[in-house]
Parts: structure tokens; C-alpha cells; sequence
């Protein structure tokens, strides 16, 4: 990969989740109806007033007629009505989540002039506080029916698995307790967010999701990050709204600071200032609201609070914290000094989570706590020599495993983070030695929220420009019957110079979760190909790949050195099928994204020429020497919650 970050092209303005045009002509050139008509191009009916417009002709994905071409699957493939739209990220949530809060506050103040709000703060349950003036934000009261208890008492992450289950807390069903009474000082000193140049551990609470407290902790870093997860808030009146981003687009979050209690401490996550500082429960608390899916008939709700344990994926938090795409790679399949580098140039642009290699720190004598959140924060040389630095969220404290001993002092001297707030220095070498797995999200939906301290980017900060595809109907794997819903396809067209990242995302299975198991995610493959410029004929070697695991998101990113086609293709294992697909594509700068459903085949041919594009990203690359078979997904690695469960919880709170 390049040494130094790409050039950057500023974008011009335009909507979240438009499309540009691929030339001035094509823009002067194309009324409305024809640039909607070219979007559903596969036979849907489009009315405009009172006109039915005739069905277009059919095209392949690769924009030749059907009839012009040997596809796979005949002339003329049956057609649905579901087809692939594009969808708004809904990302301007500012001015409604301003008017709700203000709807809210009224509400409160009105409610204590009657004497019937007697604290003077929010909660949220219209049975206690009318919401007659707020009727969009959901209820989600202060009782146990806020936990959706599943009908069985466990919940495990797959079935068939051979992990230990998870026992539902022994939640009582009394009251609850305000994050800000469990203050002992003068009511009124808990703060959402202190002063300080970064927001400190976060610590688990009684929930197996170590998964988001992983995300929460690489988050709380950066502290513009942090504080960006809310949109609004009033603490006087116990009024929160947080922003987060699920199943492709942003949802506004109101929650109160009412919280369940086990055993004289919060059933969530807290900050190590706890209580002085808040910010990580209410996050929890809004990603369990989020997770919730309420009904008319009680007993159809599903998700809740216990739907956000049971064991998970840090990448899935990190994309529905940040809005960003992420996935993992393994250090086993990179060299030391290609890691540093891709660490070094993308801190500024990513997050890095990493978990310890538990069975190698075994052999060694290596005393890093396998069960603890790691965040890498910064990467920086030394005579010649490089290092990183890692945050460790251990609760017991700072374990380096005796590693740092050879940090150099300047290295203590110039930065601005200290050993006792759970930062060390270690040689790449040992990094590489001693962490197997990093999971990266790469901040594409945030501005500049770099590392403190750090001296600011030369020019202005990057802005990537968003197209968003979804399919409401099942995706079916080659062997399915339903043409249109099978698995996408999806041409990127570029101008220039760009950084492109496109993400696969299913449907959260949390949502949905009634009882103790939880679907688990098909796994998806995605493929890069360059258009070698002759019909439907693209090189033979593949710009990139992302991961084949059976994980929520797929994601793969890449670079071009100017205007070029290319093919990404999503693939998954024969005869499966998932429920809905979120196409979610970013650019640095102007592309054109179009999704199809695979219908024809494609050809690959040796290039004549140097390649236009390469990978962007570590997620995807693979060792071959390690994997057995190509023609079958690789197995999940270890989580953070699958070792606690393995060492019996080894994080004592």
C-alpha cells in the first residue's frame, strides 16, 4: 500500500444519499423521471402524476442489454416487485431532536407546576409523563418489561454452539435508580463529560457485551467522537437524545437516566469516574432502547436490554456508534513493519481494537490480560525503531506484560498520556507477537476527531460522500429461484483519484431476538474486480476481498489512481438467504454507485497494464497458507466475551 496518505479531492455539496451525475452533460441531459426510471431499470412500474410510464428495457449489471449478452439465466428472467432503492441516511437530526427536547422540558415544567412531576425529570413512559406534545419518541418505562425477559432463561449467540450460556441476571423487580442518585456527594454533581483530554476506562456492568464497552472505550479517546453521540440533552430534567446509526440510517434516541439495579450497582457499563461521569450508561441504555422493537401486543415485543448481551462482534458497535465502516483483520496475516505503516498512516482516520493472542501470552509468560479492552491510540518511531501505544481498560489495572521495559524515555516524555490511566508503549515486533486480531472502523461519517495532542492534518479534513442501496425482500444465494433477489452486484464508476469503501450490512438479528437464540448471520463475501473496458470482461487479479465470516458486515475499500469501472460482487455460500441487505458505498470524491442483482456472467482476462486501483484496508487479507479450503467460509475468532467465558469472567468488578 502507498506510504502517505492519498490525495484528497474536496467534494462539492450535495445531499446525503444522492448520486452524482457522471458528467456536466449527463446532468443537463437527464430530466427527473429519466435519472428515477434509470434506478429501477429491472421492470418496476414508476408513476409520475397520473401516467404510468412504459418499463424500461432489461439490462444487465454490467449496463448491456439483456438480449445482447449469454447470461446464465436467459432472455427474460421472471421479475419482482422488490427491487434495489436508494435510501437516505437521515443524517440531519439536529433541528427535530432541538424541538423535541424542548417538547419535553415543557412538558416536565409543566407537569411540576401541577404537582405531578414532583423531581422535575424526565421519564420515559407516557403512563407517568403525557407525551402529547413528543408522540414520536418510544416508550421504553423504568420496569422490568424494559429487559424483554426471553421465554427461556438463557441466551446464547448461535446455536448448536458449544460456549458457556448466559444466565439472565438476577434483576430484581422493585424500583429503579437514577444514574445521578447513585452520586453519595451534593445532588447535582454528576456531568455528563468532564474536562479531561480524553474520557478515560470504561468497565463492563452485568451484561455479556464486552463488545460494545470495547467500542465505548476506543470511542472515549476521542472526546469530539464521544460528544458527538448526542445530539441534545438537559440534565437538570433527565432528558437525553442520543444519535445512532442502525440498519443504514440515523435514529434520533430519547432515553432517561433511569437504569436497573443488581446488587446495589447499575445493571449497564460506567465510566471509571462513575458516578461523576455518565456518558457510557446513557449510550448503553440508548443502544439497548434502539434494540427494541415494541408492538401493539406486549407479548410480540422483542430485543431490550438482554438483547444487547449474550456475546457480539465489536465491529457491529463500532459502525452503529460512529456510522463508520468496519471490519478485522488478523496479525498473522501481515508482516510487523506493513502493520506499523497502515497503523501510522490511518490513526488519525480510524479506530483500532485488539485482542491478545490468550494461547501465545500463555506459552511465553506473557502476562497481558486477555479478558481486558485494548484500544491501540497512537503509533510513532524512535531512532529508527517503531512502536504503538495501547490503552488497556483493565479494571485490576495497567498489565503490560512486562513489554514496556524497552519503551525509550522520550517517548514517556513527549506524549501526553500516563501508565497509571492505562497506557504503554510496545515494539511493533511485540505487538505482532502478542495481539492476533484488530478490528478497524474507519471514521467515514465523522470529521477530524484526531488523537489529542496530535499536530492538526495539513488542509482541510476529508469528506466522503454517501450512497446508501436497500432491498426489503430476502437475498438468495446462487441455486435460489426469485432472479432479482439474488445477491447485488455493484458497479462503481470514478472520475479520478478516490478512496472508496463499500459495506454489506444484514439486518441486526438483535432487534428481532424472542427467547434464547439469536439467527445467526449468513456469511458474505465481497469481491473487487477491475473493468478491463471491453464489455463485461474484467482483470483477473482482484483489487481486494473483504473477510468470509459469518459476521453482521461485510466491508471492502480501495483506491484509484484515476477514472476507471469496477465490479464488487457479493457472494454467499450456495442455497443460503438473508432478510433484507444494506448496501452502504462512501467515496472521497465524486463516484457513481449502481446496485443489480447478479444476472450474467462475467470474464476474466490477464491485463495488459499496470492496475488502476488497490487495496485500502488490511480487512480482507489473507494468508493462504493458513486456510484448509477457499470454497468455504472461515470460522469467527474469539471475541472478548468468549474468553471471559472461557476464564470464568476473569474481569472482577
Amino acid at each position: 500500500m502507498a506510504t502517505g496518505p492519498p490525495r484528497r479531492v474536496a467534494p462539492p455539496q450535495r445531499l446525503p444519499g444522492s448520486r452524482a451525475p457522471s458528467s456536466p452533460s449527463e446532468r443537463s441531459q437527464r430530466s427527473a423521471k429519466e435519472v428515477w426510471a434509470g434506478l429501477f431499470r429491472e421492470g418496476i412500474d414508476l408513476t409520475f402524476g397520473d401516467k404510468v410510464q412504459p418499463l424500461q428495457p432489461l439490462f444487465g449489471p454490467d449496463g448491456e442489454p439483456l438480449e445482447g449478452l449469454d447470461h446464465t439465466f436467459g432472455q427474460k428472467p421472471e421479475l419482482a416487485t422488490t427491487a434495489w432503492y436508494h435510501a437516505d441516511s437521515g443524517r440531519q437530526l439536529e433541528a427535530a431532536a432541538q424541538h423535541t427536547l424542548q417538547a419535553i422540558c415543557d412538558t416536565v415544567e409543566e407537569m411540576k407546576e401541577n404537582g405531578r412531576c414532583l423531581t422535575g425529570k424526565f421519564t420515559n413512559d407516557p403512563e407517568i409523563l403525557p407525551d402529547r406534545k413528543f408522540p414520536s419518541v418510544m416508550p421504553f418505562p423504568p420496569d422490568r418489561e424494559q429487559l424483554m425477559l426471553p421465554r427461556e432463561r438463557t441466551i446464547q449467540e448461535e446455536p448448536g454452539s458449544d460456549e458457556e450460556e448466559w444466565e439472565e441476571p438476577n434483576v430484581p423487580g422493585g424500583p429503579w435508580r437514577r444514574l445521578s442518585e447513585f452520586q453519595p456527594l451534593a445532588a447535582g454533581t454528576s456531568v455528563v463529560f468532564d474536562s479531561t483530554p480524553h474520557y478515560g476506562r470504561v468497565y463492563p456492568g452485568h451484561l455479556d457485551n464486552m463488545y460494545l464497552v470495547e467500542a465505548l472505550n476506543a470511542i472515549s479517546l476521542r472526546p469530539k467522537l464521544a460528544k458527538q453521540l448526542f445530539l441534545c440533552y438537559d440534565q437538570q430534567r433527565a432528558v437525553y437524545i442520543l444519535r445512532l446509526f442502525k440498519n443504514g440510517i440515523w435514529l434520533k434516541v430519547e432515553v432517561d437516566d433511569y437504569v436497573p439495579v443488581v446488587d446495589g450497582d447499575p445493571l449497564c457499563c460506567r465510566s471509571e469516574k462513575f458516578p461523576h461521569v455518565l456518558w457510557p450508561s446513557l449510550v448503553e441504555k440508548a443502544y439497548a432502547k434502539v434494540c427494541t422493537l415494541r408492538d401493539p401486543k406486549p407479548a410480540e415485543n422483542s430485543g431490550g436490554w438482554l438483547a444487547i448481551g449474550g456475546g457480539g462482534h465489536v465491529e457491529d458497535a463500532l459502525a452503529d456508534l460512529t456510522g463508520g465502516v468496519a471490519g478485522r483483520f488478523y496479525t498473522e496475516d501481515v508482516s510487523h513493519d506493513r502493520l506499523f505503516l497502515y497503523l501510522y498512516t490511518l490513526q488519525r482516520d480510524a479506530l483500532f481494537v485488539c485482542h491478545v493472542n490468550d494461547a501465545k501470552c500463555a506459552r511465553k509468560g506473557i502476562t497481558l490480560n486477555a479478558c481486558a479492552c485494548h484500544v491501540i491510540n497512537r503509533a510513532a518511531t524512535h531512532d529508527g525503531r517503531c512502536f504503538v501505544q495501547v490503552f488497556s481498560a483493565d479494571v485490576s489495572g495497567t498489565h503490560d506484560g512486562g513489554l514496556s521495559e524497552s519503551t525509550p524515555p522520550e517517548l514517556l516524555r513527549d506524549y501526553p498520556e500516563r501508565s497509571w490511566e492505562g497506557f504503554f508503549w510496545l515494539a511493533i515486533e511485540d505487538f505482532h507477537a502478542y495481539f492476533d486480531t484488530v478490528i478497524e472502523c474507519r471514521l467515514t461519517n465523522s470529521p477530524d476527531v484526531g488523537i489529542v495532542g496530535m499536530p492538526p492534518r495539513p488542509g482541510p479534513a476529508p469528506a466522503y460522500l454517501e450512497t446508501i442501496f436497500a432491498n426489503p425482500g430476502r437475498i438468495l444465494a446462487p441455486g435460489g429461484q426469485h432472479l432479482p433477489r439474488r445477491a447485488p452486484e455493484v458497479t462503481v464508476l470514478t472520475n479520478g483519484p478516490c478512496e472508496v469503501f463499500v459495506t454489506a450490512q444484514q439486518t441486526d438479528s438483535r432487534i428481532t431476538q424472542v427467547g434464547d437464540r439469536r439467527a445467526p448471520y449468513v456469511p458474505i463475501l465481497m469481491k473487487v474486480y477491475e473493468s478491463l473496458g471491453s464489455g463485461n470482461v474484467y482483470s483477473a487479479n482482484m483489487v481486494c476481498r473483504s473477510n468470509w465470516i459469518p459476521s453482521r458486515d461485510a466491508m471492502v475499500a480501495f483506491q484509484t489512481a484515476g477514472r476507471g469501472s469496477f465490479k464488487v460482487l457479493v457472494e454467499m455460500p450456495a442455497g443460503a438467504e438473508c432478510d433484507r441487505l444494506i448496501i452502504r458505498c462512501y467515496s472521497s470524491s465524486p463516484a457513481e454507485f449502481m446496485v443489480h442483482p447478479s444476472l450474467a456472467k462475467h470474464l476474466l482476462a490477464l491485463p495488459q497494464g499496470p492496475p488502476n486501483a488497490s487495496r485500502f484496508s488490511l480487512v480482507g487479507t489473507l494468508d493462504h497458507s493458513r486456510v484448509t479450503r477457499d470454497d468455504a467460509p472461515e470460522p469467527m475468532g474469539d471475541d472478548l466475551d468468549t474468553i471471559r467465558s472461557r476464564h470464568n469472567g476473569c474481569i472482577l468488578m
